[in-house]
């Protein structure tokens, strides 16, 4: 320990005596370390802190996919989650979620809610104990249940369970708020309980009811989770859940059910692909502390050839190789801890930046935290970046005799070959780490800017987008419902301002659960084995007008699309490109239903439309038919709950809100008013994807002025040490230009081994994350990579040039004079 010590006062006194080198490489090490942990603790908050559940590695969510390849919402049905509740299965608990809008009163001001239906055992699946109260068993029994997604029926209390956020907050935190009612517009409601502090599932959710799911229910429409049985592995699990969506295909031939059970962990069910963008930042942000290590590496090479003499008298006083690598890793660690400890200043900075980009509205990023996790790889980075930049230039010291590191530190030209071929393996190597930086941050640049292009089939411009549920106390007819829309887009359409006004059951983008409905066309048989596919959505006459939707041919709906009049429908450009084969569209009739179409209830179709990315902007639109909210569809009397588009004249849409909210409040002052801006909307769907582009922009940024200065250090130190053999040059006649092109070919050669060694990395990095990750980019893409080419090869120039420069204007005389 007086050892180290020692040594630790000697690495200050030394780093003091030449203060900009140790201030450069501090400064170096703080940008590497400072972003990797940045983007480390947002890793860490996303994908490996442990969600706030006992063993949370035990719950996941389940999906179930079509075996034939027909597209499907993914979600599971009554029966399905029953079966999987069996006690001979590894699978301890599983449960359903269901979702629907209602409008909480409070002080007669409406509030739009989510009311989360759940199956039996929900909460117990994620074990944490409730605050007050819970659902009893009795709550969950069938009696004439509500259809899928509806609101409960009328009758007796409907039982919710509210969040710890709104007992604390709504209602201050009563200890006797079981059994008070809750005022909903809907139907009548009773806090039956309080939810566990920590629970969040789904992501702020607020209220849950008991969902009465009958054990044989075909319909598809639950969010599905399951906790394995303690020592379970999920490979069993899935083996077993086979085996049971064999059964439920067996016992239900009618129902459509040649399924397979899907598992993914919940953690990852909650964070989707925002795991995997993370992971390849991460990877970039290494790739940078490394090109950091590398150029403060360079800097100690260049700092040991200075200090040559001193390492010739401490060998030649006995110093032992070990004890010389000892002081220098010494230094290296000591410049690494300053640097760490600036490097958390800049992390701490760099995720609230991030935030301020619109980070913490993604999911599990509202709060990021520099917890115990975080410390500890702060530390281990630490660790090995002191390791790596010392380990190079103490090696090369250490294992010198004395004869040759008493030359290096003479003006002779011989003793620095081997520093300079040190430095110039690492130069080869930044270059190599700013293509590979560079490349990828086009990729992610052009990945951004195609999916901005697409064109989604909508206008968001100019736009703005409410809901509204109309509840079925105050509106219980069809009629009724038909009336109170009508007054409502009439109303809204009034507005100066307004230019157009419609409502539709799923607006784009926004996760809407649509119906999968298995389609005929007239006059065609049925493919039993791989029948077609559509999904359906409710509109109003008006509503593709309002969206800036194109007509492509036929008509909108009209006036005259009554419940008495022939069913009518408008298709997109896919569903007439997939099911009528190059046929005019307009006429053709075709029915659709689940598990079965019914050829009694076929529509007429009268319009063609272009195609609307309903689910993401980097998704193909699927095949899909729109019918009259005036015109029953299936039972559908009336759509109770829609989104109400309005277009503006205005550049500024949100001018138009306080006038809609008026004339709502004059129709119907219990219905609850939240605005969205469609353009921030569909900037909404495509905000990891900014944020991937953003951090590799800068990391690309920081690698091509690390490489420059890198380059520039070690082309500059090579002057220095060819400095006679310049002069000499220069004495006997050589030209300024011709010794100028000496240095750039030195440089030159490098920048060319570089780029080599970096387009294949990069190359073969793109092809790991090009199918899955970025859209529409080739990892071969010839532009990104010439771009990638051209920028680090262009810095690499001008880092060379300046040192080029310098040696083209020694004045001979002068640089001799003291030999």
């Amino acid at each position: 320990m007086g050892t180290l010590l020692q040594d630790l006062r000697f690495a200050i006194r030394s780093l003091r005596k030449a203060p900009a080198f140790p201030l450069a490489a501090i400064a170096t090490l703080a940008l590497g370390i400072g972003a990797t942990t940045a983007i480390f603790s947002t890793l860490n908050a996303v994908l490996l802190k442990p969600l706030p559940y006992p063993n949370p590695g035990d719950l996941y969510g389940i999906r179930t996919n079509l075996t034939d390849g027909r597209v499907t919402t993914g979600l599971l049905s009554g029966a399905e989650i029953f079966r999987l509740n069996a006690p001979n299965l590894s699978i301890e608990r599983a449960a359903g979620l269901q979702a629907f809008d209602a409008t909480l009163l409070i002080n007669e001001d409406p509030h739009h809610v989510r009311i989360n239906g759940v199956t039996e055992g929900f909460f117990e699946l994620f074990g944490l104990p409730m605050t007050l109260g819970g659902f009893t068993a009795d709550q969950f029994a069938v009696n004439a249940p509500p259809p899928p997604g509806a609101a409960p029926q009328q009758g007796a209390p409907q039982p919710i369970v509210i969040s710890y956020r709104v007992w604390r907050d709504l209602f201050n935190s009563d200890p006797g708020i079981v059994g008070k009612p809750l005022r909903l517009a809907e139907f009548p409601a009773v806090i039956q309980g309080v939810a566990p502090k920590d629970f969040d599932t789904p992501h702020d959710g607020d209220y849950w009811t008991s969902q009465r799911v009958r054990q044989d229910d075909p319909n598809h429409g639950q969010e599905a989770f399951m906790r394995l049985k303690p020592g379970t592995t999920i490979e069993r699990a899935n083996s077993e859940m086979a085996v049971v969506m064999a059964g439920l295909a067996k016992d239900f031939p009618n129902a459509d059910l040649n399924r397979e059970y899907k598992t993914k962990s919940l953690v990852s069910t909650i964070v989707g692909d925002l795991g995997s963008m993370l992971i390849i930042v991460m990877s970039a942000t290494g790739l940078l502390l490394l090109l950091a290590c590398v150029n403060v590496t360079n800097l100690m090479l260049a700092r040991g050839a200075a200090r040559a003499r001193e390492m010739a008298v401490r060998v030649a006083l006995g110093a032992g190789r070990v004890r010389i690598i000892r002081q220098l890793l010494t230094e290296s660690v000591l410049l690494a801890a300053v640097g760490a400890a600036l490097g958390i200043l800049v992390a701490w900075l760099g995720v609230r930046a991030l935030m301020s980009l619109g980070a913490s509205k993604l999911p599990r990023l509202d709060a990021v935290t520099f917890d115990g996790s975080v410390l500890v790889f702060t530390l281990l980075v630490l660790a090995v970046t002191g390791l790596l930049v010392g380990f190079a230039p103490a090696l090369r010291l250490a294992s010198t005799d004395v004869r040759t590191l008493m030359n290096e530190s003479s003006r002779s030209t011989s003793g620095g070959r081997s520093t300079a071929r040190w430095l110039s393996a690492m130069t080869v190597a930044e270059i190599a780490l700013a293509i590979v930086l560079v490349a990828g941050a086009g990729w992610l640049v052009r990945s951004f800017a195609t999916l901005r292009s697409v064109d989604p089939g909508f206008v968001a411009e100019k736009r703005v987008i409410f809901d509204v549920t109309l509840p079925g106390q105050k509106y219980g007819t069809p009629d009724a419902v038909r009336a109170a829309t009508t007054d409502l887009m009439e109303r809204v359409g009034a507005i100066s301002g307004v230019t157009s006004v419609g409502t539709t059951s799923s607006y784009p983008l926004r996760g809407t659960l649509e119906s999968n409905l298995v389609l005929q066309i007239h006059g065609e048989p049925l493919d039993e084995a791989h029948p077609g596919t559509t999904r359906q959505r409710f509109a109003s006459a008006t509503v593709f007008e309002a969206m800036g939707t194109k007509l492509v041919q036929g008509r909108w709906f009209n006036g005259d699309d009554r419940p008495d009049t022939t069913p009518v429908a408008v298709v997109n450009r896919t569903f007439a490109k997939r099911y009528l084969a190059g046929r005019d569209p307009i006429g053709v009739q075709f029915s659709a239903g689940y598990p079965r179409p019914n050829p009694q209830l076929e529509v007429t179709i009268v319009g063609l439309i272009d195609d609307i990315r309903q689910k993401a902007l980097g998704e193909e639109a699927e095949p899909a038919f729109y019918t009259p909210t005036t015109q029953p569809f299936l039972g559908q009397q009336a759509v109770r709950r829609f989104t109400v588009v309005v277009a503006t004249s205005s550049d500024d849409p949100t001018s138009v809100q306080p006038a809609i909210r008026e004339a709502m409040k004059a129709q119907d002052p219990q219905i609850a008013i939240d605005f969205e801006e469609v353009t921030e909307l569909v900037s909404g769907t495509i905000r990891r994807q900014q944020l991937g582009m953003t951090l590799m922009l800068i990391f690309g940024g920081v690698a091509v002025l690390l490489a420059a200065v890198g380059i520039y250090g070690v082309v500059a130190y090579a002057v220095s040490q060819r400095r006679d053999e310049m002069a000499t040059r220069l004495a006997l006649g050589a030209s300024p230009v011709g010794v100028f092109w000496l240095v750039m070919k030195q440089g030159g050669l490098l920048a060319v081994i570089g780029t080599v060694i970096g387009l294949s990395v990069a190359y073969l990095s793109g092809k790991l994350v090009s199918s899955t990750q970025l859209y529409a980019v080739n990892a071969s893409d010839p532009a990104m990579l010439t771009a990638a080419i051209v920028v680090v090869a262009g810095i690499a120039a001008l880092a060379t040039m300046i040192p080029a420069w310098r040696a083209s204007r020694l004045n001979p005389a002068r640089a001799l004079h003291p030999e």
